[in-house]
């Protein structure tokens, strides 16, 4: 096992130094793709500040909502996979042969594109949120605490990993599925409005903030966010008991999804 384990690894660090590589390649296009990420939560929060100074009375402070939207590009970013559409073109047009033919898993070249692309991301993303930061410094605070930082960066890691989790549940529909972005859509819509990556679950309607103080999707953005900000709905304890329950069923769900479909994919003589 610890053998298995040292030689994944290897295998992961050559991978990583590879997709880092590639991804500085692209580096000017990523640019652009950030600036968009720091823009979208930009304009949100203009609006929101609008309709505080219209009169309206929202469940959270103006400083909370600024913090919160001058934060989530990074933690949106952080916890972003892109796995589910690569991995289902792999199930389609066979590409997923060649790693089943050697003593290496796709799931381990997927992290490493995953991680090295993000390292990238993080060079480009961190100056432009640092200068927002300057801009609007007078209308938020971080924690100066330092083991707030840590068990948010700790719930940031296991909320990425969950989102990664559940690219591979969707990518592994392509072993039953000829198509499956009719799913990835769906996904597209659904979790970034219920991880709260489009606007704070507190300002859902009243009516659905029980549901999404338990509901999976906001343990994959939202939850770090408010860990690192103090403002934990239902608790800090409930929340990291609610994370840790979701992130081993859908570790047990993707296996599952992922081990009936190598069956019958082998099954089937691919």
């Amino acid at each position: 096992m610890i053998v298995e384990l040292r030689r994944h690894g290897r295998v992961f660090n050559k991978l990583l130094v590879l997709n880092l590589s590639a991804s500085f390649s692209y580096r000017g296009e990523m640019f652009l793709w950030q600036v968009g990420n720091v823009l979208v939560p930009l304009i949100s929060l203009f609006v929101w500040q609008a309709a505080v100074a219209s009169g309206a009375q929202l469940p959270i402070t103006g400083r909370y909502l600024t913090a919160y939207f001058v934060l989530i590009s990074i933690i949106n970013m952080l916890t972003n996979s892109w796995t589910a559409y690569f991995l289902a073109e792999e199930i389609r047009d066979g590409g997923l042969n060649r790693y089943l033919c050697r003593a290496t898993s796709t799931h381990i070249n997927a992290l490493a594109n995953n991680v090295g692309e993000k390292v990238v991301k993080l060079i480009l993303l961190v100056p432009m949120v640092a200068v927002l930061a300057l801009v609007l410094g007078d209308q938020f605070e971080l924690p100066r605490s330092v083991w707030r930082w840590l068990l948010a960066f700790g719930c940031l890691i296991i909320s990425a990993f969950m989102t990664w989790l559940l690219d591979v549940m969707i990518g592994s529909l392509a072993f039953w599925f000829a198509d499956v972005n009719g799913f990835l859509r769906a996904s597209e819509v659904i979790v970034p409005l219920l991880s709260g990556a489009v606007i704070p679950l507190a300002l859902l309607p009243q009516a659905f903030r029980g549901l999404g103080q338990v509901q999976p999707f906001r343990f994959l953005v939202s939850f770090p966010l408010e860990v690192l900000l103090g403002n934990v709905s239902g608790g800090l304890a409930l929340g990291l008991a609610y994370q840790l329950g979701w992130l081993m069923i859908f570790a047990a769900v993707a296996r599952l999804v992922w081990w009936l479909g190598i069956r019958s994919y082998s099954a089937a003589g691919a």
